[in-house]
């Protein structure tokens, strides 16, 4: 059985699977010194495709992850966005994540691609609650996450650094 590509749609974007045609520009993404101002490091071309292999694998285990976020108006891919899951303090966690080219920040296209994928966490996956980790210095996902009605729960270490954990319990 072939998977849809297009998992969601919104008022200005559509989310779809990670595929070839996304690479190169996927590759430039987490290439992005910007981009990756709040992550361990950019990533080089091995790792890039280290990673779209894992977004990949888990797409096909969990049935959810980091998808291409298209602009409708030109079929431009600006980021991804998705719907990861992870385990936090010792429990199971849908966690909502994103990352856009910054030519791309500030004009409400995270909020808006982060907001489809709750819904979709909620309607589709029916989950409870979902989960944004942030590092603290990174205000404008803090503002993302807080535009969808997340709130700051607590303090965690996420791979090795500390993190907010903030949440929206959902039905």
């Amino acid at each position: 059985m072939k998977m849809s590509k297009i998992i969601l749609e919104t008022k200005r974007l559509r989310l779809e699977r990670i595929g070839f045609e996304h690479k190169t520009a996927l590759y430039e993404l987490l290439a992005n010194p910007k981009v990756h101002q709040f992550f361990p490091k950019v990533l080089d071309r091995n790792e890039a495709r280290e990673f779209f292999e894992k977004i990949q694998d888990r797409d096909r285990t969990d049935g959810h992850s980091f998808w291409a976020v298209i602009l409708k108006s030109d079929l431009s891919f600006i980021g991804i966005c998705g719907l990861l899951s992870q385990t936090i303090d010792g429990n199971k966690e849908i966690e909502v994540g994103y990352r856009l080219s910054d030519k791309y920040w500030n004009h409400g296209y995270g909020t808006e691609a982060a907001s489809g994928c709750i819904q979709y966490a909620s309607d589709t996956l029916s989950v409870t609650s979902i989960i944004s980790l942030i590092q603290s210095v990174n205000k404008l996902s803090i503002r993302v996450a807080e535009k969808n009605g997340l709130t700051f729960e607590k303090e965690t270490m996420f791979q090795g650094l500390p993190h907010l954990v903030y949440r929206l319990y959902l039905n």
